[in-house]
């Protein structure tokens, strides 16, 4: 089969379909998209709220609970207790499907009516002492922490897989332990501020380096010890450099952030973050094969357009999700196989346009069941019913224009301001309502209420008193009120870091903002020959791709848009500058 040229039936802009990409619709047998790449993934994340909490009761035992789900929201909503005890059946909201009608009307109905989980977490069944948490599982003492399993003691952070004790960061797996405000790291330890780097201990304000420890203010460093600004020095001379910066006090991280930002960008980056990867295109890969137009992505094969998972095999357009195999258009499909348009459905094996299904097989268009099988629209059926009904519906939605399409963005339960899609597209009000999304009009959170205010917080880590954890903060970018809990001062005692005086969400956004965005542009390399081409830069070595008088002539794909700033270098000449 060749290529296919299409047109986005949303942006309008052209988007191409590959032989291979039509072998792996036909494997699961479901229809070439009508959407781009970027608009599938714009529609999918209209449908998840991570970061946003409400306070509502329990629709079930009636006690106060911490919620996704804003008190206007139509569905019941019950806490992981009354969820997932043996006190309602989501099958008793089963129903005939109704071949006059659309299928994604009748599944929205369904969905209004069926009990829905208040968090997506395991807390009190996998996971300990884990309440305040989101798409989360096998955890242990976390606390306002996203989209991560199998960790312990972590605050604050995003995207995390098999660590300890991690605060304020985002993407940080494989055994890392007691790391702060960090980005994309894997095996380190004791570290802060430190990105795109792994095998690092005790390392502070770093970008891409590995197999180092003691380093700072440093970029590109491999098998390195006692660096600061990619210069040699003793043991004496670090220690004595770093403790001038104070970086117990506020003013000293944020000279210490001034200057890294300021050094990293007169040094080449790498065109991907690509570690022990083959054939794979995208940014942060971790022990990938065949993987295309992924980004955070760990230990997989055979996969595009997929985002921040783990071990995922043969799968498309998933946006979060672990361990699962020919799945497609999905949200946090994990542990399962054969996972078409669902929403936060875990051990699954063949379910069909699903949302909060669990350990269930040969399901179509359910919403909240568990342990179940061949069930449509939650209505149990035998298998030969099943397979006959199944196949009159699709027939239905393909009639429609619904076959082999994820759920509108205008049937999410969700504002787009509430989800992850405001941050990969920011849209205002206007615009969003525009374009069909929905918009919630009061965001819960507090503000006016501060006892202390940021130029009353003190300097120093040493200077703060217990009483911190009684006193209520002011972000100094939203104005929205925070506190410190006494975990959290622990830590950052233990680890000399001043009191934050942002948010929690001002915090994870400035982090989204820093990481790249998950789309490719089509570039040259940046080296020049002798120098980067901007002149900036002057190469330390001769480079095998060309010579000193002669522009690299290598082309890639990387997510640095071509009019940035940073100075991006293709694989070849970047291994030739790394110290």
């Amino acid at each position: 089969m060749n290529s296919e040229t299409k047109t986005c039936q949303n942006c309008k802009n052209e988007f191409r379909i590959e032989p291979e990409d039509f072998a792996f619709y036909e494997k699961i047998k479901v229809p070439a998209p009508t959407f781009c790449p970027q608009c599938r993934r714009q529609r999918r994340l209209a449908w998840r709220n991570d970061f946003y909490f409400y306070s509502r009761n329990c629709g079930l035992c009636k006690k106060p609970i911490v919620s996704l789900y804003s008190k206007d929201k139509p569905m019941p909503v019950y806490c992981n207790k009354c969820w997932w005890s043996d006190k309602w059946d989501a099958k008793e909201y089963g129903r005939g499907f109704d071949f006059s009608r659309p299928f994604f009307a009748q599944f929205r109905e369904l969905q209004n009516k069926v009990p829905t989980l208040a968090l997506v977490n395991d807390d009190g069944i996998a996971s300990v002492n884990c309440e305040y948490t989101q798409d989360f599982a096998f955890g242990k003492n976390c606390y306002m922490t996203f989209v991560a399993w199998r960790v312990e003691d972590c605050l604050y952070s995003v995207y995390l897989g098999e660590v300890k004790e991690i605060v304020d960061s985002m993407d940080v797996v494989d055994n890392c332990a007691r790391v702060y405000e960090s980005i994309q790291i894997g095996n380190s330890y004791g570290c802060r501020n430190v990105y795109y780097s792994s095998a690092l201990t005790h390392c502070n304000f770093c970008y891409d380096c590995r197999d180092s420890s003691r380093c700072f203010l440093s970029i590109g460093l491999r098998h390195k010890q006692y660096c600061v600004k990619n210069e040699q020095y003793t043991k004496e001379e670090y220690d004595k450099i770093v403790a001038s910066y104070r970086l117990d006090t506020w003013s000293g991280v944020r000279r210490a952030e001034t200057e890294f930002l300021s050094f990293i960008r007169s040094y080449p980056r790498r065109f991907a973050y690509l570690r022990n990867c083959t054939n794979c295109t995208g940014d942060a890969l971790i022990n990938c094969k065949n993987m295309k137009d992924c980004f955070n992505v760990w230990r997989a094969e055979d996969c595009r357009y997929y985002e921040n998972g783990f071990a995922p095999r043969d799968s498309y357009d998933v946006s979060v999700g672990g361990e699962c195999s020919e799945a497609y258009e999905g949200l946090t499909p994990d542990q399962s196989y054969r996972s078409l348009f669902t929403i936060y459905s875990w051990k699954n094996t063949d379910v069909t346009y699903g949302e909060n299904c669990h350990s269930s097989k040969y399901l179509f268009g359910c919403s909240g069941l568990r342990n179940a099988e061949y069930c449509i629209l939650n209505k149990q059926y035998s298998k030969e019913e099943y397979v006959k009904m199944k196949d009159r519906i699709i027939a239905h939605m393909k009639k429609a224009g619904e076959w082999g399409e994820f759920f509108p963005a205008s049937l999410s339960h969700f504002g787009y301001n509430e989800t992850m899609a405001q941050l990969a597209y920011p849209l205002r009000r206007t615009d969003a309502l525009k374009e069909g999304f929905k918009w919630q009009e009061e965001l819960q959170m507090s503000k006016g209420r501060e006892t202390l205010t940021a130029g009353e917080i003190a300097e120093g880590i040493d200077e703060i008193s217990d009483a911190i954890t009684d006193e209520i903060l002011r972000c100094t970018a939203c104005g929205r009120n925070y506190r410190v809990i006494p975990k959290e001062l622990a830590f950052y005692r233990s680890m000399r870091i001043p009191i934050p005086r942002e948010c929690f969400y001002c915090r994870n956004e400035r982090r989204f903002r820093f990481r790249n965005p998950y789309f490719l542009w089509h570039r040259r390399c940046a080296c020049g020959g002798s120098t980067s081409e901007n002149g900036v830069y002057r190469n330390t070595t001769n480079h095998p791709s060309h010579s000193t008088d002669a522009h690299c002539p290598n082309e890639f794909e990387t997510s640095y848009a071509s009019e940035r700033k940073e100075i991006v270098y293709c694989e070849q000449c970047y291994q030739a500058e790394v110290v």
